[in-house]
């Protein structure tokens, strides 16, 4: 289990949960970019370990989706992107939340052969079970990815 208790009121953090076949995520932070930008680590932490290596580059990235579950789906399916085409495993995220709901930000990245791989790497995001809200004044989410 990773990130922070949930119980600890204006925190951010992220947690494995156990499931069959999947990887299946969860998240929370005081706003949405926070519970977003948590979601992601905890993707990263599924399958990699990126120990003491520096970056070696950022990665843009804008998304414009429909609703709050689309843009985490997109996200996260951005994460995999990065992991699938270009070779590089997100270290870092910063995101910043614009007023009509888009949202951009950077990965700084780490080459895949400087990471150690700990476990099945992502291949999609499952809308089964998708939960991303706002409730009892912050954003939670709760995701299944398919590996």
């Amino acid at each position: 289990m990773s990130g922070v208790s949930p119980q600890s009121a204006g925190s951010a953090g992220h947690r494995l949960v156990p499931h069959v076949a999947d990887v299946m995520l969860e998240a929370w932070g005081p706003s949405r970019a926070a519970c977003l930008e948590q979601a992601a680590r905890g993707l990263v932490e599924s399958f990699a370990e990126t120990g003491a290596t520096e970056p070696i580059e950022r990665v843009s990235l804008s998304i414009d989706a429909a609703g709050d579950e689309d843009l985490l789906v997109s996200l996260l399916e951005e994460v995999i992107y990065v992991v699938d085409a270009l070779g590089r495993v997100p270290a870092d995220i910063a995101l910043t939340e614009h007023p009509d709901g888009r949202v951009d930000g950077s990965f700084a990245t780490i080459e895949s052969e400087h990471v150690e791989v700990i476990g099945a790497i992502p291949k999609g995001v499952s809308r089964s079970d998708l939960l991303f809200e706002q409730r009892d004044g912050e954003w939670r989410c709760h995701v299944v990815v398919d590996v």
